[in-house]
Formats: structure tokens, C-alpha cells, sequence
């Protein structure tokens, strides 16, 4: 993100109230990490599941619609993450180029299986075993809720999850 952003020191993540995201704690407890990471603040905002997000969902249904008529109309197969990456990249490309445009409109971008394994397992769970294993209840705090055992107390009464300081969300 910081090589893309590099103006950018806030990140809001936004996503709807699926009960995968309320049952994963450590993503929650990774906001801990995300300054000393990325050099850049974040928060985790969720919404009503089924609820527009506005520019959010906007975005993702504009490259789903294109690339749906052009698998129906160009006869193009669409198989993989990545071919719907592609895909979508060349055609964000060429609709700039079409316009005479230097920037994308939407910027697209790929994590690759094996990318996102290393990091859970040489990073995510590392942190993970740290916070189960410390036995201290009062290792982060949200609000006046705790964590116990890597356990966010109430999660899902909870919308938005703000790092408020090194040890704090």
C-alpha cells in the first residue's frame, strides 16, 4: 500500500458484518501492528451485511458487470483470481489509454497464494500464539471490553475497531 499511496497516512477498512470477519480476532488485533508495518494508521469500520457501501461496492460491481458482458459477448475465460486480475488491469488500461488518460480509473491489484501464506504463517501466526500465549487480559483493550486468550470479548456488538495507541484498539 505504501509504495502505491506513499501521500496516504490513514486507512479506513470497510466491510460488511459477516460473521467470518467477527469470528477471525486476529485481524481485529493486527491494527496493533499496522503503524510499525506500514507507517500507517487504520481502523476497521463494519456495516450492516447486505448494505451498500457506496464507492466500495460501486467499484467491485463495475469490474464484476465488465468482466461478466465480456466472458459473454468476447468469448474470454475467466477461470482463476489472477485471469480476473488481468483481465481487469488490461481493460482498466485500455480505457485510459482510450481517453487519453495517465491514471487508471480503478487501480486493481493481485496477492498471490503463496504471498499471503508466508505472511500468515512467518508473521500473522507468530503474533497470534504471542497474544494466546501471554495470558494477560488486559493486552489490548477495546473500550471496556477485553481480550482474553486472544478472544475479543462482545465482538460483534462492536462497528469499528480504531488503534488508539501501541497497545490499544
Amino acid at each position: 500500500m505504501t509504495v502505491y499511496y506513499v501521500y496516504a497516512d490513514f486507512l479506513n477498512s470497510l466491510s460488511d458484518g459477516a460473521a467470518a470477519h467477527f469470528k477471525n480476532n486476529a485481524s481485529i488485533l493486527n491494527l496493533v501492528h499496522h503503524r510499525r508495518d506500514f507507517n500507517l494508521d487504520a481502523c476497521w469500520t463494519f456495516t450492516v451485511t447486505g448494505h451498500g457501501k457506496a464507492a466500495g461496492d460501486s467499484i467491485g460491481a463495475v469490474l464484476k458487470s465488465t468482466a461478466r458482458r465480456a466472458t459473454l459477448s468476447k468469448n474470454i475465460l475467466l477461470s482463476t483470481a489472477k485471469d480476473f486480475y488481468e483481465f481487469s488491469l488490461r481493460h482498466q488500461s485500455e480505457t485510459a489509454n482510450n481517453s487519453n488518460k495517465q491514471n487508471l480509473g480503478i487501480h486493481v491489484f493481485f496477492l498471490d497464494y503463496a504471498e499471503f501464506e508466508q505472511v500468515k504463517e512467518g508473521v500473522i501466526k507468530v503474533r497470534n500464539e504471542q497474544i494466546r500465549s501471554s495470558g494477560e487480559s488486559n493486552y489490548f483493550l477495546l473500550n471496556i471490553f477485553t481480550l482474553h486468550l486472544g478472544m475479543i470479548n462482545a465482538i460483534r456488538n462492536k462497528h469499528e475497531f480504531q488503534l488508539i495507541n501501541n497497545n490499544t484498539v
